[in-house]
């Protein structure tokens, strides 16, 4: 096959596009809510729910985190907070860009290569990167965590003062959910077009 040298990297861009997808999903208020109160509910009053639903809804607004900083009810963000959010936002549009060009780069695959082909190289690098990232976890979950955001914010943009209101509404508890919601997620989509592979096979291999 002409093109078989290319499988891996359309299998790559197809799961870059269902992650970012992941992504971007979680990161809306109507998703994150839920999650953020299934480890959070017990230890927060209402004004704080009510300072990150301002917080994590500001990522979809043109509202500045200046301007979200100053109604919050609790405490106001510190400098350094509102930058790391403003380039949350930021990154998010990126993400948004990619997600599309991925899933475009991906079609590619699909016409050039066969979509089996490419879904399959997928699979594999799923369950590749998630072994590395299970064990990584497993091991030092803080250190995965520093890892993931050098390598997104490729500063220290996002180390957040210790004492911060950040941390103490969004707890690595809280990221360590989300983050198997998204590997879930993502798992899940990856299973299913698995699954219409085998029940096509199954109907060639048995026709009516």
């Amino acid at each position: 096959m002409k093109y078989r040298w290319l499988i891996p990297f359309f299998g790559l861009s197809l799961l870059a596009s269902i992650v970012l997808g992941a992504v971007l999903s979680l990161s809306t208020l109507p998703i994150w809510k839920p999650i953020h109160n299934h480890v959070m509910e017990a230890k927060m009053r209402p004004i704080h729910h009510h300072d990150t639903d301002a917080i994590v809804g500001g990522l979809w607004s043109d509202e500045s985190y200046a301007s979200i900083s100053s109604r919050l009810k609790f405490m106001p963000l510190c400098e350094k907070e509102i930058h790391h959010y403003e380039d949350v936002r930021r990154l998010l549009g990126t993400a948004k860009v990619s997600a599309v060009v991925s899933l475009l780069l991906a079609f590619v695959g699909f016409y050039l290569v066969g979509w089996r082909k490419v879904w399959n190289a997928a699979f594999a690098s799923f369950i590749l990167l998630g072994l590395i990232a299970g064990v990584w976890m497993w091991i030092h979950w803080r250190s995965l965590f520093r890892a993931l955001h050098w390598m997104i914010f490729q500063d220290s943009s996002w180390i957040l003062p210790r004492n911060c209101y950040s941390m103490a509404l969004f707890p690595h508890k809280v990221w360590q959910l989300a983050g198997g919601i998204i590997a879930l997620s993502v798992f899940i989509v990856l299973a299913l077009g698995l699954l219409v592979q085998a029940i096509q096979k199954h109907k060639t291999s048995h026709p009516a």
